[in-house]
């Protein structure tokens, strides 16, 4: 008899720990419920790319993206950050080389129910185009340092002398020359050849259409005595 009570209590037991943990369950998941979907604020960063016309490139400097400050439950904020799409103001069709244009919370496309956008910046982006070229420009090998004591560079040639550039037209026009990276000739006596890299702004969008890299020849002679004697003061 006294197992049969036994037994009864050890199944009562069981049964109201169960319970207990079912319950502490339940209020676990209303728990984490409640708070994704308390409101709360959000940043979020919404990447810029415009579609450019055929042949043209951007010659302003222009964020990258778009931060938006948004509020409403926590769950959507997150979805939507996972969803929402690169805004790509079209451009293509434009004949104009400098264009405005306003940044609203449209181009986040439909919000969810419970969103709403607080703030945004920048408000206005401005683009300024210009059509792109290629053109053959001087190669002027960077020197340093200083040859060897009693000697002097006398000649400097660069194979190939010219390179292509590729970049916008405006900057093409005035760009009179290109550098290298640094031909070091520190206690160099005789000659010496070099290959070396070529270096553009690439903040300007220039870019090398072909070669990135020169041989540079450098070539010193010895100066005499009667020489460093007539060039003292």
């Amino acid at each position: 008899m006294s197992t049969l009570f036994n037994n009864r209590g050890a199944i009562h037991f069981s049964e109201s720990l169960a319970l207990k943990a079912v319950s502490i369950l339940l209020a676990l998941i209303l728990w984490i419920t409640i708070l994704s979907l308390k409101a709360e604020e959000k940043k979020i960063t919404v990447p810029l790319q415009p579609l450019l016309p055929a042949g043209t490139q951007i010659i302003n400097s222009i964020p990258n993206s778009i931060e938006y400050t948004l509020s409403g439950p926590r769950v959507w904020l997150n979805e939507l950050e996972r969803r929402v799409q690169p805004i790509q103001p079209d451009l293509r069709r434009t004949r104009d080389t400098t264009i405005g244009f306003s940044i609203s919370e449209d181009l986040l496309g439909e919000l969810p129910v419970g969103v709403k956008v607080l703030s945004f910046y920048p408000t206005q982006i401005l683009i300024r185009l210009d059509e792109l070229g290629e053109k053959y420009i001087l190669v002027k090998p960077n020197l340093a340092g200083n040859p060897a004591r009693g000697h002097e560079v006398v000649e400097v040639k660069t194979s190939p002398s010219k390179v292509a550039v590729s970049g916008p037209l405006s900057v093409l026009e005035s760009l009179e020359a290109v550098g290298t990276q640094e031909v070091l000739v520190d206690n160099l006596k005789g000659n010496k050849e070099f290959v070396v890299g070529i270096e553009v702004d690439e903040q300007k969008g220039l870019k090398l259409s072909r070669e990135s890299k020169v041989k540079v020849k450098v070539r010193t002679r010895k100066v005499e005595l009667g020489e460093r004697l007539e060039e003292s003061p």
